[in-house]
């Protein structure tokens, strides 16, 4: 497969507002740097005029594409890309990099074209936050929507899950996962490929969905209906200012505001299913 990337010339501020259009308009990977942010696309997506002109409205030129061959892809990831620590609890590494020190808990990811590196702020919040939820994991059934490179599920299983369920809609994310699980020996998570949650009811103690908004509203009453009573659900992947919108759809649906995190202009939020 063939990929595009478009060098933005931005603050940051403005690569915020990029990363937070652009991940909704499949675009599928994001490269920040001072005064830049680079966006990765399929070849095969059409970029509609309309998200040309609304990213010209904010004052930012719409670059010429540059062809990035499939075979460089991972190049362009692991040149790039750096062990994380987040608490000094967890570690999050490539199996290139040297381990200098012990942690409680270490995940290893080949990320690929994958969204969920621990470097980007959502993945780090929704670590944080079920780090601090880690006794709620313990025996639990988890379903991970969106999972990505399956960096949440790989989390979950080291926190004493017994059953994960991940699905992605992408063929190279279901690999991903598939080669993540196998590199961490995590045997309790199980890959999907599929677009939508699963119609069983009542069957996770706690649902992941580190995605975007758009998606999370379109899909948050199915995931209500997969959760048990006063099972939590974890979302990321949208800004500041979407909280109240997704407030409001939680609040119908009965899930009880439960946590939230901001890191780096983007947000996290946790609610408890309260109807029995």
């Amino acid at each position: 497969m063939i990929y595009h990337s478009y060098k933005f010339s931005c603050t940051i501020s403005q690569s915020e507002i990029l990363i937070a259009l652009l991940s909704e308009n499949n675009f599928e990977g994001f490269q920040e740097e001072e005064n830049f942010l680079t966006a990765y696309i399929s070849s095969d997506e059409n970029i509609s005029a309309e998200l040309i002109q609304q990213i010209e409205s904010f004052g930012i030129k719409f670059p010429s594409p540059e062809i990035i061959p499939d075979k460089n892809w991972n190049e362009e990831w692991e040149s790039k890309i750096t062990p994380i620590e987040i608490n000094d609890l967890v570690l999050i590494r490539t199996e290139f990099h040297n381990v200098e020190k012990n942690f409680p808990y270490e995940i290893i990811i080949q990320p690929k074209m994958s969204f969920g590196t621990g470097h980007h702020a959502t993945t780090h919040m929704m670590i944080e936050l079920m780090l601090e939820n880690k006794n709620d994991f313990k025996d639990a059934t988890v379903f991970d929507f969106g999972a990505g490179t399956g960096i949440l599920s790989i989390m979950a299983e080291q926190l004493g899950a017994k059953e994960i369920l991940s699905i992605d809609n992408e063929d190279w994310a279901f690999e991903n996962m598939i080669e993540n699980y196998a590199r961490n020996k995590s045997v309790k998570c199980i890959p999907v490929l599929s677009d939508k949650p699963p119609a069983s009811e009542n069957k996770f103690d706690i649902i992941l969905a580190n995605i975007n908004r758009n998606v999370i509203l379109e899909f948050l009453p199915a995931l209500k209906q997969t959760l048990k009573p006063l099972g939590n659900i974890f979302c990321s992947g949208f800004l500041p200012e979407d909280e109240i919108v997704i407030m409001q759809a939680a609040e119908k649906l009965n899930l009880k505001f439960s946590n939230r995190k901001f890191r780096e202009n983007w947000m996290a939020l946790v609610f408890k299913n309260t109807a029995h």
